[in-house]
């Protein structure tokens, strides 16, 4: 075998080394954390907190005339999620608390900007027709009353002449 297979096999031994250490490295590491009933609590009730202000955001929206069928689906999955939150909390399983709790206000991030963006493009959207159907009814009264008087003009000239001829 020789000196030549010994470094072969050498090098072919720390190269398999290497790869199992960056595989070993490269994967995720799950850190348990236990979390006590308090965190669990304040996870559920913050989550609480940030769906009855989302609620209010598209309760404008939708008062704004907004189409909020998106957003209200939104809330019903983070309602669903923080219902078991709470059960979870309730069973004592904190940790279980603790993240569906994140996940629903994770899914609630930025929520309440689309609501006011909706509501605000509602809101300019009702006041563009209002004077759209303001305007058009003006100016579609003084077309009839122009029209009117110029049809009156003209079939005056036409029948007053034609009148006195008679």
């Amino acid at each position: 075998m020789g000196l030549r297979g010994l470094l072969r096999g050498f090098l072919l031994l720390t190269v398999v080394v290497l790869v199992l250490m960056l595989s070993v490295a490269a994967m995720p590491v799950r850190v348990f954390a236990v979390a006590t009933a308090d965190e669990a609590r304040a996870a559920v009730d913050g989550a609480q907190a940030q769906i009855i202000t989302c609620y209010g955001a598209v309760v404008e929206a939708e008062g704004a005339g907004g189409n909020v069928t998106e957003l209200a689906g939104v809330l019903n999955e983070a309602g669903v999620l923080l219902s078991r939150a709470r059960v979870a909390l309730e069973n004592g399983e904190y940790d279980l608390a603790v993240e569906f709790s994140s996940s629903c206000t994770g899914m609630l991030v930025g929520f309440t900007d689309r609501a006011v963006t909706l509501r605000d493009s509602a809101a300019r959207e009702r006041s563009l027709d209002f004077l759209v159907n303001v305007d058009g009814s003006i100016v579609g009264a003084v077309a009839v009353v122009v029209a009117g008087w110029i049809l009156w003009v003209h079939l005056k000239r036409k029948y007053g002449q034609a009148g006195s001829a008679v």
